[in-house]
């Protein structure tokens, strides 16, 4: 049985997951130049949504464990509110296309560099799902600094 803060860290993780769809949906309304990348980073925000609470119920399952590690729930929580106040700044236009791309590179970079999904220990079966989640939060940030690059190299007139 999952403890309290266990729970708690699997909700917002949840919670992440949607919130991070919802910003790059909002993104692509406000900077349709890249909306293609932030297409692709909606519909597998949600499909990592899905995946954190079907390893949710799993967890009651016994067939994933979730010991916290070295996460909290106010580390996840700190980029929740990071990504809901950078929600409210693109909504009244005082967000920059290259600042979203910035915010969404350093956000999925974050979500790497804390191993977030390397904390979940599942039966065989499910490996493959949670090798999902690291490897795509990796190319997420990846796409997204191919599109930096793409806008500083046409910013420096050497064409796209």
């Amino acid at each position: 049985m999952l403890e309290k803060e266990q729970i708690q860290i699997l909700m917002r993780l949840y919670e992440l997951e949607q919130s991070l769809a919802a910003m790059y949906a909002l993104f692509a309304e406000k900077f349709p130049a890249h909306r293609e990348l932030w297409a692709v980073l909606v519909k597998e925000e949600l499909e990592h949504a899905d995946a954190v609470q079907k390893l949710y119920g799993l967890t009651y399952e016994n067939a994933v464990f979730f010991p916290e590690g070295s996460i909290r729930c106010a580390a996840v929580e700190s980029m929740l509110d990071h990504v809901k106040k950078t929600c409210e700044i693109a909504r009244v236009d005082k967000l920059t296309a290259e600042q979203a791309l910035e915010f969404s590179r350093d956000i999925e970079s974050s979500l790497i560099a804390k191993n977030i999904f390397d904390h979940f220990e599942v039966d065989l079966d499910f490996t493959a799902k949670l090798r999902y989640l690291r490897d795509s939060s990796e190319k997420h940030a990846g796409l997204v600094q191919m599109e930096i690059d793409k806008c500083n190299k046409a910013a420096r007139g050497t064409g796209v």
